[in-house]
């Protein structure tokens, strides 16, 4: 509270005296109105004697105003965004929440309260009940629904009941939705408001973003009242946003954006006696309102119900399917409605009882299952097989040929890097022009050039009968030498 603060501001000197100051001259300004004042107030502790800011008739005629007493609610009966405003000569009060337990009441006004906000009711107190307002409001509903984010444009600086042209000037337009935004040029031409909507339509909803975001269900409208282009976001939540800045020709110039809401809910609490605390009651226009209002309730009285709370339990199925329990019955509590007719419609009951039996099902997935083997086509697919059937692509080998194979450098026993000689890798999938296939499971086959490997060995082998050949001539002259000798 500390750093709260009161501001009023003047729009006509004279009226300064006749509407913000309640009491005082221009030297001493005080805050009856709010509950705080001068020492002769009976409000006092609420408040503190305040001076105004300067005497020169400026914009601010009243600031700084600190509560220095004690809050008028405990913090279990605080309530929070309660909004004020003031349009057209008048005061508008809005409860900070919607739904059954809405209110707003205003306690002991002083006599420059009820002149300040408009109150001509004599009596002290001014409330408004649950679905009851001193304006013509509609009745609470329980939560609020969802809404998308609206624009609605200016008036159209062109007449919509003719058609007109897109031209130069006026065909571009800025457009956000969502966090998406894009810069939209429309086609340049002859228009009907009919045509020109649904090609802004049209443009707006194939707009995209580098992160691969797109716009859909972006509807363009035009309201003959007012004359102008709205547009309708397609999402419905906090988040929604949509923003539209064009040429005056559209009425597209200062537009406000539109925000959406989410959907809110208060749902129905049961007391510790298992009874609701909201009631459904008819008013005399015959429309049914809840409210928290027992009144002359009354369980046997049918223009008076209340919500049923039942308790957590359990369903029980035999092995047919019947229900078994709970064995009781569930009664309605009414009352006799004397000369008073009821009609019944039975043009859209069916009965189609029978046994409860599964007659076709069908199954669009497959149980979990743990991996069992890979396999290796030819063409180099990998692919996983699992115990429930079913088979997943894992990716695909691919080959490489060189110009050049001998070029290669070796680097292990199967491993070979790319030289200077053997030329860049020439990358291709098994089986394709030029590459051969792979083959899984089996044991690595030679590459040897066998005819030049059999020539290869007959050479090496008459090299060695040549040897042995000179080997054994040479013994034979060396023994009939030393033969000679002896």
């Amino acid at each position: 509270m500390a750093n709260q603060a009161f501001r009023f501001t003047q729009t006509d000197e004279s009226k300064v005296n006749q509407l913000y100051i309640s009491s005082g001259d221009q030297s001493n300004i005080n805050n009856s109105v709010l509950g705080v004042g001068e020492a002769d107030f009976a409000n006092n502790t609420f408040g503190t004697l305040l001076s105004p800011l300067d005497q020169d008739d400026s914009v601010t005629l009243l600031s700084n105003v600190l509560p220095n007493g004690s809050v008028l609610r405990q913090a279990n009966d605080q309530r929070a965004g309660i909004s004020v405003s003031y349009a057209a000569g008048q005061f508008s009060f809005k409860s900070g929440t919607t739904g059954d337990g809405s209110s707003l009441k205003i306690e002991t006004p002083s006599t420059n309260g009820i002149d300040l906000l408009g109150m001509t009711d004599d009596s002290s107190s001014f409330e408004v009940k649950p679905q009851v307002s001193l304006v013509n409001n509609l009745p609470a509903v329980r939560g609020t629904a969802s809404s998308p984010a609206v624009v609605n444009g200016s008036p159209m600086g062109v007449d919509p009941s003719r058609s007109f042209e897109v031209t130069q000037d006026n065909k571009t337009l800025t457009v956000i939705v969502d966090g998406i935004s894009a810069q939209i040029e429309l086609t340049q031409g002859s228009y009907s408001i009919g045509t020109f909507t649904q090609h802004l339509e049209d443009k707006i909803n194939l707009m995209a973003d580098s992160l691969g975001r797109t716009v859909s269900g972006v509807e363009v409208g035009f309201n003959e009242s007012a004359e102008s282009l709205t547009f309708t976001g397609s999402t419905t939540k906090d988040t929604s946003f949509i923003q539209v800045a064009g040429h005056s020709d559209w009425g597209l110039e200062n537009v406000e954006a539109g925000f959406g809401q989410t959907s809110t809910y208060i749902a129905l609490e049961a007391d510790m006696q298992g009874n609701s605390m909201v009631y459904v009651s008819q008013g005399v226009d015959g429309n049914w309102n809840e409210t928290l209002d027992k009144g002359d309730f009354d369980e046997n009285n049918v223009p008076f119900w209340s919500p049923i709370f039942l308790d957590k339990g359990e369903l029980t199925f035999d092995t047919s399917g019947t229900l078994v329990s709970p064995v009781g019955v569930a009664s309605l509590k009414s009352a006799t409605v004397t000369g008073e007719t009821i009609g019944i419609n039975y043009a859209n009951s069916t009965q189609f009882n029978s046994p409860f039996a599964v007659l076709n099902s069908s199954q669009n997935g497959a149980p979990e299952g743990d991996l069992v083997g890979l396999t290796i086509n030819d063409d180099g697919l990998v692919v996983a097989s699992y115990s429930n059937g079913s088979q997943s692509s894992l990716g695909k080998i691919i080959l490489a040929n060189f110009a050049t194979p001998k070029g290669l450098r070796q680097v292990g026993d199967s491993s070979f890097l790319e030289t200077s000689e053997s030329g860049a890798a020439n990358v291709g999938e098994p089986g394709s022009a030029g590459f051969g296939t792979i083959r899984a499971g089996a044991m690595e086959r030679s590459n040897v050039d066998l005819t030049a490997e059999l020539v290869d060995l007959i050479t090496a082998q008459r090299n060695f009968q040549a040897n042995a050949k000179a080997i054994e001539t040479s013994s034979s002259l060396t023994q009939t030498i030393i033969n000679i000798r002896g």
